[in-house]
């Protein structure tokens, strides 16, 4: 069977504004989030991620004027793992995007103000666009118009799995020789008061915290997750075609599993059996370098990355999280896990988990510290609304 390989990567996610402002950030473990006061009921400080400039001009192009923010940070994040790939000159190849998304275009002021018009009768005001603006795959199918996608374009909505199962569905696309390359990745951008509004109410934000206090992995004080949007995308492509390319091969994308709690809506499988079991069969009994874990700051999640530790490693594998320097955005956190885990294989380090002081999670072993080495493998766990879970292993070529 092909291995599934690698070949470019892009992002747009806070603070970070290319690939290799993401890996600076990773190894000076940068912060990226920021405390507002506009999205909470009672003015409360809640911890978010917000980008600032995505690196495209919408009025570069005339039709990138009508497109919404999930898009642009998607086509921007595209083009830059693109160019990395040297996809320009491809042809005669078939094309195929799939992109995660979950929450989509619901934190846009146009999406907003549309249910706005909506509740007062204003039929006038309602956008004729709306049914694209509340509709996810509307924005693969741009983000895949703008980056060249000409066969099969698919939309993995699963909460914050999603892009991480739309790698594993690319993975399937390519090895049955359907496509003959993949443009994979993960966009959203949710934040918004009817988003704070939820999540407060389910006690997962972390209101009032500052961020020494709040939206910290492995600390059983934080009181929950930082909102935040963002995009990436990586290029995959068959080994023996990247080969006859003669492209960089960055890494390998081994195995994704994913599967679903079984729970009723409105419940959630606390035991985290089922994210073990997808972990379980990813890491097949090896040890990789370090887990690029889920975690986030809402203390049952995070626990169950405590369980994973203990049960498949006891304690003696690293775990760390990124989710402390950009927050968690949804759809697109798993490709960025991706990204991450790549940007540690090709450049020998392991990212750390910053603002921690590790109460509660003592008997892990957490990267709170940036550690140069050479890193050949990787586990990735990831978990989402809906009870989704998602596990893959990355190695070196």
């Amino acid at each position: 069977m092909s291995k599934i390989v690698v070949t470019g990567y892009g992002i747009r996610a806070p603070g970070t504004e290319n690939i290799e402002c993401f890996r600076s950030n990773l190894m000076r473990g940068i912060c990226c989030l920021d405390t507002v006061t506009n999205l909470t009921y009672k003015n409360e400080t809640t911890i978010v991620g917000l980008i600032e400039d995505f690196g495209i001009d919408d009025s570069s192009h005339k039709e990138y004027r009508r497109l919404p923010r999930t898009a642009l940070l998607g086509i921007a994040a595209g083009k830059e793992a693109i160019t990395y790939a040297r996809l320009h000159h491809v042809k005669n190849k078939r094309i195929g995007v799939f992109f995660g998304i979950s929450l989509g275009n619901t934190g846009s002021q146009e999406f907003q103000a549309a249910i706005t018009h909506s509740n007062e009768n204003k039929y006038r005001k309602i956008p004729i666009t709306f049914g694209h603006l509340s509709n996810t795959h509307s924005i693969t199918a741009s983000i895949s118009y703008f980056l060249g996608g000409n066969d099969v374009t698919k939309t993995i909505t699963t909460g914050c799995t999603s892009s991480l199962e739309a790698v594993q569905d690319a993975r399937i696309y390519l090895k049955s020789g359907l496509i003959d390359i993949a443009i994979v990745g993960g966009v959203d951008s949710p934040i918004s008061k009817a988003a704070s509004f939820v999540f407060s109410k389910t006690n997962v934000l972390p209101l009032n915290q500052s961020l020494e206090e709040g939206a910290i992995p492995f600390q059983s004080t934080s009181k929950g997750f930082a909102m935040s949007e963002g995009a990436g995308v990586i290029i995959l492509e068959r080994e023996e075609d990247a080969q006859k390319r003669g492209v960089n091969i960055i890494g390998e994308i081994e195995d994704v599993v994913s599967n679903n709690d079984g729970q009723p809506i409105y419940s959630q499988d606390t035991s985290g059996d089922q994210l073990l079991k997808a972990l379980r069969v990813v890491v097949k009994n090896r040890r990789p370098d370090y887990v690029n874990s889920q975690a986030l700051g809402i203390q049952v999640n995070d626990l169950i990355e405590k369980r994973a530790s203990y049960e498949l490693f006891q304690h003696e594998v690293p775990f760390t999280s990124i989710k402390s320097m950009i927050g968690n955005p949804f759809g697109a956190v798993g490709i960025m896990q991706v990204i991450s885990s790549l940007l540690s294989i090709e450049y020998g380090f392991i990212p750390p988990t910053i603002r921690t002081n590790q109460k509660g999670f003592e008997e892990m072993k957490i990267v709170r510290n940036l550690i140069v080495q050479q890193v050949n493998s990787v586990a990735i766990t990831n978990h989402g609304y809906g009870g989704n879970n998602a596990a893959a292993y990355i190695k070196r070529r």
